[in-house]
Order: C-alpha cells, then structure tokens, then sequence
C-alpha cells in the first residue's frame, strides 16, 4: 500500500466524519440512522467509511452522538466518536445556539489489535480528546476537524428550522454559536435553491464554520429532503478528491 494511498484514505475517512454529523430529522423522538462515505478520484469510486449517528430533539434542545470509522488501511481504522448537548432557539431565519456539553474523540487503532481483542479503548496512548486528554500522535488538523465534527452535531435541528419558504436563492444565515466556555463562534449556512437529489425535491445548502475565529475550510454542500428535512447527502471537494456521504434508504 503507498504513502499517498494511506494519506488519501486517512483524509477521506476523517471527512466522511465531519459531514456525517451534521445529519438530522429534526423530529422529536430519538432515531438512529445510517450513512456511507464514498469516495471519488477520477475513474476511482470506493466506500471510504461508515458512520452511525443517534439523535434526539425534545423542544429548543437536541442530544446528538456519532460514532463513525473508516474501512481498514494499511493496518489501521481511523475512528470519531461526537456527543453534542445544546439549545436551538429563533425565528427560522435569525437563530442562536448555546452548547451545554461538547466531547470528541479521535483514534486510529491497528486492525491486528481490534482482531485480537487487546485494543484498550481506554489507555490514553490510544485516543486525542478535543480538550487535548490522551497521548496518541494527531495532528492540529486532524483535531481541528474532530472539533468542527461535533459542533456540526446542532445542525441536526437547524436544519429542521431553517425558513426555506421564505428564503432566496444566495440568501445567508450567520448563526452564533455560545461554547461551554463563553467564546462565540459561528456557521455561515448559504441557501443555492430548490434542487433534485436522485428523484427527491431537496433544498440545496452549503455551509461553513469558524474555528478560533477564522472559517474552517470545510465548506459543505448538502441536499436536504423538501418533505423530511432529513438530508440525503453532503458532497465536498478536497485536493485529494470528492468526498460524498449518502443515506442509507
């Protein structure tokens, strides 16, 4: 297996996480769903990864969890593991949200240790935390994205709030986000339109956070069931190729 091909799949596996937890219903009752990440590099097309997110929306707040990892590579699963406990609150184009609790959590353990069941999911040689707790090797970036990862979990009510009716083509929602800690950040969600997704009528958006004050470079695009809120898929282009996460249907 090359350096490149690793590096590719690491990236890949690590991005599917991302879009995969800012999926959402917006319902009332806790659902767990089901997305795949697909990879794209030319005539290249492989399932980079899974992830299995569990949501629960009672009133102004939401509980999300995703729990995602990547296919094994050159000996290793690179895992994400998100909780996300907030408040969603405003008019459906002016809204604001508060995090009460925020844990993410990188590994990337050796397949040889998950089959023989030695892995020690709790020795801090084996994971990074957000807060920075644990002693595995993970780069800024890496753990930049697990940040933004669980942020991205309170979209899962956002999505189901958002004013589509009214809204207009390139019309912009930069929503504050309250951190456990005080500091304000932000997700600036752009609207493209009425779209098609596979036979579904969706809404079309895409949308960015910050991240110590600068934007992120993640910028996602997602196609968001018209009659459901529940989107089907988030789409990214990367240096290393396109990245899509699809519903399970």
């Amino acid at each position: 297996m090359s350096t490149n091909l690793k590096t590719t799949h690491r990236a890949a596996s690590l991005f599917y996480a991302i879009l995969a937890a800012i999926f959402s219903t917006g319902i009332s009752s806790a659902q767990d769903l089901s997305y795949d990440a697909e990879y794209h590099l030319g005539f290249i097309k492989v399932t980079a990864g899974h992830a299995d997110i569990s949501i629960n929306i009672e009133g102004d707040n939401i509980f999300a969890t995703l729990n995602g990892q990547s296919i094994p590579w050159h000996g290793r699963v690179y895992a994400i593991s998100d909780t996300i406990r907030a408040s969603v609150v405003g008019d459906g184009r002016n809204l604001a949200e508060s995090v009460i609790t925020l844990a993410g959590r990188y590994s990337k353990p050796k397949v040889r240790q998950l089959d023989s069941g030695n892995y020690d999911r709790s020795d801090p040689g084996n994971y990074q935390t957000i807060y920075g707790r644990g002693d595995l090797s993970a780069s800024s970036e890496t753990m930049e994205a697990v940040t933004i990862t669980a942020d991205m979990l309170a979209l899962f009510k956002v999505f189901r709030m958002l004013d589509f009716a009214t809204m207009q083509p390139d019309d912009r929602l930069y929503m504050p986000i309250t951190l456990p800690n005080g500091d304000i950040q932000h997700v600036a969600i752009t609207y493209h339109g009425r779209d098609t997704y596979r036979d579904n009528q969706t809404y079309s958006v895409v949308f960015e956070y910050t991240y110590h004050g600068q934007m992120s470079n993640y910028p996602v695009t997602c196609q968001i069931d018209q009659a459901s809120r529940l989107p089907l898929m988030f789409s990214a282009d990367l240096k290393i190729g396109h990245i899509e996460l699809v519903l399970n249907q």
